[in-house]
């Protein structure tokens, strides 16, 4: 959805959006929910405030096991738009803020409002993907997940042709 910020009250304009284009590019990641409610405020005619909540129900894929598992997103959404004058470039080259981190520059005074959310979904995804801290993987050996089977491949390792590294240790 592309917002305008001449369409964009002074007072703010409120959006309520439930789905964006191109979110399941990401391999391992469905979308069950979204909900995204936010307020758009200009400050002036290169500034625009984005403020509101993103929660989403989310199917993602454990980085051990293999899983598929269910997180809740539920993170506030604060942002700034503006767009670029010559006037600011020169300001911003003197001096520069924390909160210059948070502000999106645009070339245009035109928002992409699925992009924001998208970014700040994908912001909110773990590094690390896990189902839970005492997931235990896959096995290496025989592919079988370890969290539902014990295998016993790891009796077996003394064919590893590392085994004689671990005699070392003993």
């Amino acid at each position: 959805m592309l917002i305008r910020f001449a369409e964009i009250s002074p007072h703010g304009s409120h959006y309520d959006v439930r789905t964006i284009e191109g979110l399941d590019d990401l391999p391992g990641l469905v979308v069950d929910l979204l909900e995204v409610r936010c307020s758009l405020i200009r400050k002036d005619d290169t500034k625009v405030e984005l403020q509101g909540r993103l929660k989403s129900a989310l199917t993602l894929e454990c980085d051990r096991c293999l899983s598929p598992y269910q997180r809740q997103v539920d993170v506030a959404l604060q942002m700034l738009f503006e767009v670029e004058t010559d006037a600011s470039w020169q300001v911003k080259d003197l001096e520069y803020r924390i909160p210059d981190l948070d502000t999106t520059v645009l070339d245009e005074p035109v928002i992409d409002l699925d992009d924001a959310i998208r970014q700040q979904l994908y912001l909110a995804l773990p590094m690390k993907s896990l189902c839970s801290e005492q997931c235990k993987g896959i096995c290496a050996n025989c592919g079988a997940n370890r969290n539902l089977v014990s295998c016993g491949c790891a009796d077996r390792c003394e064919s590893s042709p590392f085994a004689v590294l671990a005699q070392l240790k003993k």
